[in-house]
């Protein structure tokens, strides 16, 4: 860098600075659960066997070291050796993380839970936890190596910007799923594609693809207040001249979702949906979704 405390020095800076924000406040809730004896059930226990008595241990003497090194980046008074922990604890949490999606474990990462968790029981890792796993590794390396003499620069507006920022991005990578709509719980980004996902691993949807499928590429699909209808049609063979319809809803905010499916004779012209939607969405597998759904199931021609 030609100066080392230009803006962009210290606006990385203040984004080190953040993630080392997050490692306090990701420390301390582990300490919490600890002392209170908090139930939790991480995947990242359930992938190493780990338990539940140990991982009480373990996890505490990560929250000490969190806190410790989260402490030390914020301040920038050891800017190399708070970096160097950061970049550590970021690759271990990455591969931890990476080894518990790889086996399908069930569960959160544990990371920063202030009670017991309510995630659905068979989601795994998400990939915002994976994520935030590498920005707290790239962090640490920047902070060790291109922006050390620019740490703790409290003074400076461009430390306060990056502070801001990497707050801001570490907050949305932190959230347990994105935002949904007050009233019919439906997504706020794309949720036309969010409900089809959503459907593709309903228990119901396997049920009707394994007796009236395969299904064509293309899903037609339109609202109808609350609930998103999908029509579904075979591209050729027995049954293409029939389309099975999924009428899905949630039942308010994270709500359970609920399916009623149907067969129905191919519409005329102006009955089905004229909005087309690429069937790709339909591909996650069903274990990867439980919602403890509310189903109607019913059939009709």
């Amino acid at each position: 860098m030609a100066q080392i405390d230009s803006g962009a020095s210290l606006f990385l800076a203040g984004c080190v600075a953040s993630c080392g924000g997050l490692l306090v406040v990701a420390g301390s809730s582990k300490l919490y659960r600890a002392a209170r004896r908090v139930p939790g059930d991480s995947a990242v226990r359930r992938a190493l066997g780990v338990t539940k008595r140990r991982w009480r241990r373990a996890e505490s003497a990560v929250g000490v070291l969190e806190c410790a090194a989260g402490v030390v980046v914020v301040t920038g008074v050891y800017p190399v050796a708070g970096g160097a922990a950061l970049a550590a604890l970021g690759a271990v949490f990455c591969v931890l993380l990476v080894y518990a999606r790889a086996r399908g474990v069930p569960g959160g990462c544990g990371c920063i839970d202030w009670g017991t968790a309510r995630r659905p029981a068979a989601s795994v890792i998400s990939w915002r936890e994976l994520a935030r796993g590498v920005v707290l590794a790239g962090a640490g390396v920047a902070g060790a190596v291109l922006v050390r003499g620019a740490a703790g620069a409290f003074g400076r507006a461009w430390f306060w910007a990056g502070v801001l920022a990497g707050g801001a991005v570490l907050a949305g990578l932190s959230v347990r799923g994105l935002g949904r709509t007050p009233v019919c719980g439906r997504a706020w980004w794309f949720p036309a594609r969010a409900g089809l996902r959503a459907l593709a691993g309903h228990g119901v949807f396997a049920a009707m693809a394994d007796s009236a499928g395969p299904f064509g590429p293309v899903v037609r699909h339109r609202r109808a207040g609350c609930a998103d209808e999908y029509w579904f049609t075979a591209p050729d063979g027995p049954g293409h001249d029939r389309a099975v319809v999924f009428q899905v809803r949630h039942a308010g905010y994270r709500g359970a979702l609920a399916v009623q499916a149907s067969v129905r004779d191919t519409p005329a012209a102006g009955e089905a949906p004229a909005r087309v939607i690429s069937a790709r969405s339909t591909t996650p597998a069903p274990a990867r979704t439980t919602l403890t759904p509310t189903t109607t199931h019913g059939l009709s021609s």
